[in-house]
């Protein structure tokens, strides 16, 4: 918990140790942790879990040997030079998971992992590492001796002076996993400007490396993209630009080990020998559907590639455009009209490798068919596009406009960047889709509702059991929302989402504003309301528990009265229905339900009472608890 007032933090006499289990929530990028560059901000000890969320550390950096989760959070400049301690803005030897952070201008002065050293097991996820240098040692992003996996993220313009510009993977037991992630601009003086993969196994899927380089001249060095010395695979993955220009493998050079490729292009990189990939004395295998820049000594040497590889018959940009904005969370080369990459690759490698989506996280993996080569799949769609298409077509009955493709997921990427659940949009999309005229005109009877709600939100037919129940429920009495509500708050609903849309959970606060506005107004809220009563819930929290219950209070009958709200005109049965939307997250069991609106029907309590029951009701005390424990922001 920090003071709103205060805007940053030196510390002159020692950092945190932590020894104990901790959570810490800070306030985001108004507050500065400084460590001075003379000691770690924070060191987590062995045996110990911690989060930490929404932190600006600079000059110290993090030392883990517990378990820590590391979300929303930056690290810069930190300069770290122990010849003991690893890492410029993290050295971690326990358990370690970095959820969307940016690691910038970090160093590691007199050791390995300008950025990160992981000895332990670290994830990282859909973060950014640029900047970061080692500029004695190797590794420029991440030196890894343990099990690493990235995952989502860009690793760009990190430096060292020895192996390793983006990431460096050494150790017997070391494993480096990399999924669709972009390495591009690092450099290493000697080998391995994007990735060196000195031994143990790397793993490289769904990714792109691009632009990266090596140095040095000496035949021994090599691999502007990727210098293997250890087992190594590679699937549907673009290597382009980058360059050895003065040593061997452009794109890849192999020494003593095992390449095994497939789905691939490795073209358009430039070397003094072997501009593709240069194989010294390791073992080359094609797994097929391979596209190479160039044939021959000047392109591939010791390599042999198989009948279903393909080689560029013409200049790079016949295959593939710049690296740019695609659409996804990482930069791209896009295959440009007519190139070879598309609809050439070979699906079971693919589907053996698990893909699903592209690098972008657009989906299909295979369109028209065939996989493409590469990591871009040409004719896919984003995630979020499809799920909206999805709901237009099993609403709706048709495709999307193109006005509302467009509207939809714009409401999407701005309850994103407000720091809200994206689930909840589609909960507000279906809301109004299934009290449209045009959905109301189709006149559907109760089993072919249930069978809509079941294809909607669990994408499949409605077992016998489920349709029998539903179908009941609502012959019985049981408003359509309600069956809705219980559908878009189930278990099953929240599984298929969040398969498809990774971890989107949102603060206690934050759901219960989306909440206020979806349940009373059937809609997601404006950015200058959700401000305002974020606000008012955020200032409650720094002042305690009795100013978060009144605000509760207040906030929920400002909403139940509001004009918007009784323009709806809604009756009791609707507004019981609204009430359990809005304060418990779902639909209610029929006895439940009828109580209620009984209670409202025969005059023994009053709408506002009826309310009150809802907020005081120990399920929604729940929820105002976990508002309260997560404490304050500001």
């Amino acid at each position: 918990m920090f003071q709103s007032s205060l805007g940053g933090i030196l510390l002159s006499s020692g950092g945190f140790t932590i020894t104990d289990n901790l959570t810490i929530n800070g306030p985001g990028a108004s507050l500065t942790i400084s460590g001075n560059n003379a000691q770690r901000i924070f060191t987590i000890n062995s045996g110990v879990t911690a989060t930490f969320s929404a932190l600006k550390l600079q000059n110290g950096g993090i030392q883990n040997s517990g378990t820590l989760t590391l979300n929303n959070s930056t690290i810069q400049s930190s300069i770290w030079g122990s010849a003991s301690i690893a890492g410029g803005a993290i050295g971690n030897t326990g358990t370690m998971v970095v959820n969307n952070c940016t690691l910038s201008g970090n160093s590691a002065t007199d050791n390995y992992g300008g950025g990160i050293y992981n000895a332990g097991t670290l994830t990282v996820n859909s973060s950014v590492l640029s900047g970061n240098t080692a500029p004695n040692w190797s590794g420029g992003g991440i030196y890894n001796t343990g099990t690493l996996t990235v995952n989502n993220s860009t690793v760009s313009g990190n430096s060292t002076d020895g192996s390793g510009g983006g990431i460096r993977n050494g150790g017997r037991s070391a494993t480096a996993t990399v999924n669709n992630t972009t390495l591009s601009g690092n450099s290493a003086q000697y080998g391995g400007g994007g990735i060196n993969h000195e031994s143990g196994t790397l793993t490289v899927r769904n990714s792109t490396l691009s632009g990266n380089s090596v140095l040095d001249s000496s035949t021994s060095s090599g691999g502007g993209g990727i210098s293997i010395r250890g087992s190594a695979t590679i699937l549907n993955s673009t290597l382009s630009g980058n360059a050895a220009s003065a040593s061997r493998g452009g794109g890849i050079h192999i020494s003593r080990a095992s390449l095994s490729i497939g789905n691939t292009l490795v073209a358009g990189n430039t070397g003094f020998n072997g501009k593709e990939i240069y194989n010294t004395s390791g073992v080359f295998t094609s797994l097929g559907d391979n596209l190479f820049g160039e044939n021959g000594t000047s392109g591939l040497v010791n390599v042999n590639p198989i009948a279903s590889d393909i080689i560029l018959p013409g200049p790079i940009s016949t295959a593939i455009g710049p690296l740019a904005n695609n659409g996804g969370p990482t930069l791209t080369h896009l295959p440009v009209a007519g190139s070879p990459l598309i609809n050439a690759g070979n699906n079971t490698l693919a589907q053996s490798a698990g893909l699903t989506t592209d690098q972008r996280g657009f989906g299909p993996r295979i369109v028209n068919g065939t996989v493409d080569i590469g990591s871009v799949e040409v004719g896919a769609v984003s995630t979020i596009a499809a799920l909206v298409t999805h709901y237009y077509q099993f609403i709706l009955g048709r495709a999307p406009d193109t006005g509302g493709l467009a509207y939809w997921q714009g409401e999407i990427a701005r309850l994103q960047g407000l720091g809200v659940d994206v689930q909840e949009a589609f909960r507000v999309m279906a809301g109004q889709f299934f009290t449209s005229a045009e959905y109301l005109d189709r006149n559907t009877s109760n089993t072919q509702y249930v069978t809509d709600l079941y294809r909607t939100f669990f994408n499949r037919t409605p077992d016998s059991g489920g349709l029998s129940y539903w179908a009941g429920q609502l012959a019985a009495g049981m408003p359509r929302g309600m069956a809705l509500y219980s559908f878009l708050f189930s278990a099953e609903f929240g599984s298929y989402m969040q398969a498809r849309l990774g971890n989107t959970t949102s603060r206690g606060e934050v759901y219960a504003v989306v909440d206020f506005y979806r349940g009373f107004l059937n809609r997601l809220p404006d950015s200058g309301g959700f401000g305002y009563w974020i606000g008012r819930f955020r200032t409650a929290q720094c002042q305690g528990v009795a100013a978060v219950n009144a605000e509760v209070e207040s906030i929920s009958r400002q909403f139940a009265a509001s004009t918007e709200y009784f323009n709806r005109n809604r009756d009791n049965r609707n507004y019981v229905a609204d009430l359990y939307y809005a304060f418990l997250r779902r639909g209610g069991e029929l006895t439940g339900f009828s109580f209620w609106v009984s209670q409202l029907n025969t005059g023994v309590q009053t709408r506002d009472q009826v309310r009150r029951s809802f907020l005081q009701s120990p399920e929604f005390q729940g929820r105002v608890q976990q508002i309260i424990n997560q404490g304050c922001l500001n």
